[in-house]
């Protein structure tokens, strides 16, 4: 090796590590502008707060922990829901260890009834200007008070539930009381000015300025850093919103009725098809639904024994009275089915009367044609043809051809030739058909009595 080649060799090795330090150097310098700002998640809770909602919104915060998000965001819109459901998106909000922003959005939005309970839930609780918050207090299915003993018990367990919460973050708990035992609504401006959120912002670009150096309390304690954020949005998929549809007690009860009575059609006329098919599915669909709801055992009681009357009046004569009875058994089992003790999954009154009054009526009325039709004797197509009158198209001598009920048919004299009826039986001539031999219709002279 030539004697300087240490020296180059050195050389080379400073340049490239002097090279290296300043790209390094000009990267991590470089204005915040140039790089890729990191992305807080936005996500759609809108309607009510259901199992659907609860699992898209469980499992889009673990997705946003997994991605190491700075922040996550829930757009919350809602008029209230399950109990159950509440509870289990204010759990999913305290397991992530990412700061949680619940954003009362848009103007017109409203976090009524378990809505109350997830914004309180939230490390950071904001509100767009135009919208409300409150009205939590637990009801029964019927909109009325419930049970004098139960009912306390249960506003006392909401009260505690809504106190829990805010006190761990430092909120106004004498307000979110009084919002559960009194009913209290307050827009976003008085919430804020009586500590029950910490910002009203009318976008999410001002929600993440606002939110920049803002102290968070309770279990995830710290300073906010939002200044380089940007907003990653993502909405509700189509196969949540399916399931959102699905468990409305409403649709549910449709669904569990319409399949019930397809059902029972197929079952009285079998080879139908059409209703053992459509009812078959609508009664899964139904069946999943009403699995996701709480349902009382007087409901479902009650719709096996309405089945059980309209197909009973169907078998047994009794003057409509079983049929009366079953259809008012639907009505009551939908009116009892769901116990969700929640106005915003309350099941309509109307509906179910009218649903159960058409759908039962139509039912008996169809099961009794087809238990009529069953009872009636079986008869061949020919046997119909017995007795009917036909117009000779081709002589009778003695055999020809007649058309008679929309087909031309071989037929021949059934009591003699010719002969006897003065020559052959000229086209046009009427006939009654006596007997039906084979492929060929016996046949006789329709005699007309003389004016």
């Amino acid at each position: 090796m030539p004697a300087g080649a240490p020296s180059l060799l050195r050389l080379t090795l400073c340049v490239t590590a002097v090279l290296a330090g300043g790209l390094l150097l000009a990267w991590t310098s470089a204005p915040a502008q140039t790089r890729p700002a990191a992305a807080a998640v936005s996500i759609e809770l809108s309607g009510t707060i259901d199992p659907a909602t609860a699992n898209w919104v469980e499992g889009a915060l673990e997705q946003a922990e997994e991605e190491q998000r700075p922040l996550a965001i829930v757009r919350l819109d809602t008029p209230g829901g399950l109990d159950s459901s509440m509870r289990q998106i204010v759990r999913a909000i305290g397991a992530t260890e990412i700061p949680v922003v619940v954003h009362v959005f848009p103007d017109g939005a409203r976090a009524a009834s378990a809505g109350l309970f997830v914004t309180l839930a939230a490390d950071v609780a904001a509100m767009a200007p135009q919208t409300n918050i409150g009205s939590a207090t637990p009801i029964s299915l019927d909109g009325g008070e419930t049970d004098e003993v139960l009912g306390r018990k249960i506003r006392n367990d909401a009260v505690a539930y809504a106190r829990a919460l805010a006190e761990a973050h430092e909120r106004n708990a004498d307000l979110a009381e009084r919002m559960v035992r009194a009913a209290v609504n307050v827009t976003a401006t008085t919430a804020r000015e009586r500590g029950l959120i910490e910002l009203v912002a009318g976008s999410e670009a001002q929600l993440l300025e606002r939110l920049d150096g803002l102290r968070i309390a309770g279990p995830k304690a710290r300073a906010l850093d939002t200044a380089d954020l940007r907003v990653e949005r993502r909405d509700m998929p189509l196969g949540y919103e399916i399931q959102q549809f699905l468990v409305n007690p409403n649709i549910a009860y449709l669904l569990l009725l319409g399949g019930l009575l397809g059902i029972v059609l197929e079952l009285l006329s079998p080879g139908l098809i059409g209703p053992g098919l459509f009812g078959a599915i609508a009664f899964v669909l139904g069946l999943y639904g009403t699995a996701q709801l709480p349902v009382t055992a007087a409901g479902i009681i009650l719709l096996v024994l309405a089945v059980g009357l309209i197909v009973a009046e169907t078998q047994v004569p009794s003057f409509g009275v079983l049929g009366i009875a079953g259809i008012a058994a639907l009505v009551a089992g939908g009116l009892l089915l769901f116990d969700t003790d929640s106005e915003a999954f309350s099941i309509s009154v109307p509906l179910v009367a009218t649903s159960g009054v058409l759908l039962g009526g139509f039912t008996l009325f169809a099961a009794s044609k087809a238990v009529a039709a069953r009872s009636r004797p079986p008869r061949s197509g020919t046997d119909d043809l017995v007795g009917a009158t036909a117009t000779v198209r081709t002589a009778l001598d003695p055999e020809g051809q007649v058309y008679v009920q929309g087909a031309l048919w071989r037929a021949r004299l059934a009591d003699g030739g010719p002969a006897e009826h003065d020559g052959p039986l000229k086209p046009g001539s009427r006939v009654r058909v006596a007997a039906v031999d084979g492929l060929t219709l016996l046949v006789h002279p329709e005699h007309q009595e003389s004016p």
